[in-house]
């Protein structure tokens, strides 16, 4: 009898210990089902966050124009293009083999339409300005723009836009784009009268060093 009552007792004793265990593993186990729960919600939250930003990444920026392309070709340096360019600037077309420095320049040293157009095609991004007089406080807003992507070695050129710009009585080397500034890409423009800066950097961001040379043409 006693043994009966004494294996009784530990019978007793045993069960707290085996319903702590058992309720230790359901805890262990929701646990890892928690742990799995939250794994997959943030894998699918990263993907859902790589998709967003790729197709962020392909909209265009608001504002900005297409234009089909006209071509690739070289032309001999100095000469003026032997088309009519699509839009002003121009985006794409006859251009001289060579590129113009990736710098800022002042409006008293414009460069050739023929010639930038040479920086688009090798993925860069042209900020023109255009001014009828010295505009140095719209000049210094757009190199405050370019200076970090020229010291990291991006394509970038500030440049003016003169549609007065004659040599010996020649024709007009830049026509009025009927903005004060213009951000040029390949066959891509986006043209204001007020530094939108967050706009340019989207621009700049969305189109800066995309090759456009076509293979055997330019």
């Amino acid at each position: 009898m006693a043994k009966s009552v004494q294996s009784a007792a530990k019978t007793v004793a045993a069960r707290p210990a085996r319903n702590s265990l058992r309720e230790k593993a359901v805890r262990q186990r929701r646990n890892q089902n928690l742990m799995i729960i939250g794994g997959i919600a943030l894998f699918v939250a990263l993907i859902g966050l790589v998709v967003y930003v790729n197709i962020r990444g392909q909209q265009p920026v608001a504002g900005e124009a297409s234009f089909t392309t006209q071509g690739n070709n070289h032309i001999e340096f100095g000469s003026p293009s032997p088309l009519a360019y699509n839009s002003v600037p121009p985006t794409s077309g006859p251009h001289y083999g060579n590129l113009v420095a990736w710098n800022v320049y002042q409006k008293e040293n414009p460069q050739r339409y023929e010639h930038l157009i040479h920086n688009l095609e090798d993925g860069g991004v042209v900020l023109y300005y255009q001014c009828e007089e010295a505009c140095p406080d719209l000049v210094q807003q757009l190199t405050d723009i370019a200076d970090p992507y020229l010291k990291a070695g991006k394509h970038v050129v500030v440049a003016p836009n003169d549609p007065a710009w004659t040599e010996n009585n020649s024709q007009p080397f830049h026509q009025d784009m009927g903005a004060r500034i213009a951000i040029a890409a390949w066959t891509k423009l986006l043209k204001m009268d007020e530094v939108d800066e967050a706009a340019i950097r989207s621009f700049i961001d969305r189109y800066q060093g995309i090759d456009h040379h076509v293979p055997g043409v330019g």
